[in-house]
């Protein structure tokens, strides 16, 4: 996929996430106003306005755009095809030590592993430097790399990293009533009412939608160690929910609950209901992982 196809691709997505805080039936802007928007070229904006006329999300004639539908999960593209060649290259990376069950221990070639999950050797190399803070990876002396395995320690650790970051982040936006974040949870809001009215089938999208609502929270503080530690966590937690299988249906369904239930006490501006409603799902979140390790 060419890089301006994915531009396309992604800047569709941020389109939709503005557009799901409006009302059908709104006036949209110019063109110019959605490029600086999206910070895009006024190209790209075109083209972005285009493939929104055709999948009948909004109407262009002219210099007149009206918005005729609340966006749906089906408009948007998926995120393999969108995210920055560091982001696939990551992805890959997980799915390679979930696919071939990597073992405590192991040795990792960077040559053969960039030859396995199809990136440059360089790349590899920056993605074991990277991994190594996140303490999945070690360097040895003699320059070998050794995976030290997803433990239980780590686990417990990874945890308790992530609920001190996620709760003083959801403390920053349940502390201000116009926070900037707001609009994003309103979306989160709608995606997640239309994921769980729809069919069993379409639970395997919740890991996805999982990492973004944890993503909006962690910048919400506006704090970029946060950003970089939340970042290595949900890449993490994203990949651990793909690979876990067990009562994936039910687990999801009830993940998606407690989500709401966050959001809804956030946009009703009850901040204690959304910090209790937040723990109690940072708990089951932690639960569920370590009892997968079981």
């Amino acid at each position: 996929m060419s890089r301006e196809n994915r531009t396309l691709k992604a800047a569709v997505n941020a389109a939709l996430d503005h557009l799901g805080t409006r009302t059908p039936g709104d006036a949209l802007g110019s063109e110019a106003d959605l490029a600086a928007r999206l910070s895009i070229s006024r190209t790209t904006a075109r083209g972005v306005l285009a493939h929104l006329a055709g999948a009948g999300v909004i109407a262009w004639e002219g210099r007149d755009k009206t918005l005729l539908r609340a966006p749906c999960p089906e408009d948007r593209f998926a995120p393999e095809e969108t995210a920055p060649a560091q982001e696939r290259a990551e992805a890959r990376f997980l799915e390679w030590i979930l696919r071939t069950d990597l073992a405590p221990g192991a040795r990792i070639n960077e040559t053969d592993l960039a030859r396995q999950i199809k990136v440059p050797t360089a790349t590899v190399r920056d993605l074991l430097l990277n991994f190594r803070t996140s303490g999945l990876i070690e360097k040895n002396p003699n320059k070998h790399w050794t995976f030290l395995g997803f433990t239980r320690d780590y686990a417990v650790e990874m945890c308790d990293m992530r609920e001190l970051i996620e709760r003083a982040a959801l403390a920053c936006l349940t502390a201000d009533s116009a926070h900037p974040s707001l609009p994003e949870i309103r979306e989160m809001e709608r995606l997640h009412i239309a994921l769980l009215a729809r069919d069993d089938s379409a639970m395997s999208e919740f890991p996805a939608l999982d990492a973004r609502f944890h993503r909006i929270v962690c910048q919400a503080a506006n704090n970029r160690f946060f950003d970089e530690f939340s970042h290595r966590i949900s890449i993490i937690v994203h990949y651990h929910y793909q690979w876990n299988k067990r009562d994936e249906i039910t687990r999801n369904r009830a993940a998606i609950r407690e989500h709401l239930s966050v959001i809804q006490a956030i946009l009703q501006g009850d901040s204690n209901a959304a910090r209790g409603f937040f723990d109690d799902h940072l708990t089951t979140a932690r639960k569920t992982l370590l009892a997968s390790m079981t």
